[in-house]
């Protein structure tokens, strides 16, 4: 990475990190094609790991690492079901890629969710992850309030809303905002 990328990412990324840390948020819930990632791979990436590496949104090259250094976890929610491939890019993201839960494809396919919540959108993905990160880390409670879904599908979004999960939507023509609406968080 380098240093003049850092140098205008810190600041912007430390702020809103500090904004959810202030929210007691502590789960980022974030979609990986067209939101992570600056392309769609259609669950059917077929290039490397290093060659995806290289759609990474620089913003999520420093929050994803900021965010679980402060104590935020960071779930990765997606409809591809290339879990591992996912797995292979935060491994080049950050050195904490094993703390990060992955719940790709659809559940009951891809994924175990037997819960009683909603599977519309995300949400199955969501609760699917917070109960492995409850799981591992015990004592800790992860809810709909502590929670923030961040996604380019705006149907995502709106049934995170629908059941009371704060959310994002990452316009994918102005990603950058992301930072500025998570300092906007109510």
């Amino acid at each position: 990475m380098a240093t003049a990328e850092v140098d205008v990412w810190t600041a912007p990324v430390q702020k809103a990190v500090s904004r959810c840390k202030e929210l007691n948020i502590n789960l980022l819930a974030i979609d990986f094609d067209q939101t992570i990632l600056d392309t769609h791979t259609g669950g059917n990436w077929k290039g490397t790991a290093e060659e995806l590496l290289q759609h990474v949104r620089p913003m999520f090259r420093h929050l994803i690492p900021a965010a679980l250094d402060e104590g935020i976890h960071v779930a990765v929610v997606t409809f591809s079901a290339q879990t591992e491939l996912v797995r292979q890019v935060l491994e080049a993201l950050t050195d904490k890629a094993a703390e990060i839960p992955i719940r790709g494809g659809f559940p009951g396919r891809t994924f175990i969710y037997e819960g009683q919540g909603s599977t519309q959108g995300k949400q199955a993905h969501m609760a699917s992850a917070v109960e492995e990160l409850e799981e591992r880390n015990k004592g800790l409670e992860v809810t709909k309030e502590s929670t923030v879904l961040i996604d380019d599908d705006a149907k995502n979004i709106r049934f995170a809303f629908q059941h009371g999960v704060r959310a994002i939507w990452l316009n994918p023509n102005k990603s950058s905002e992301l930072l500025k609406d998570m300092n906007e968080l109510l």
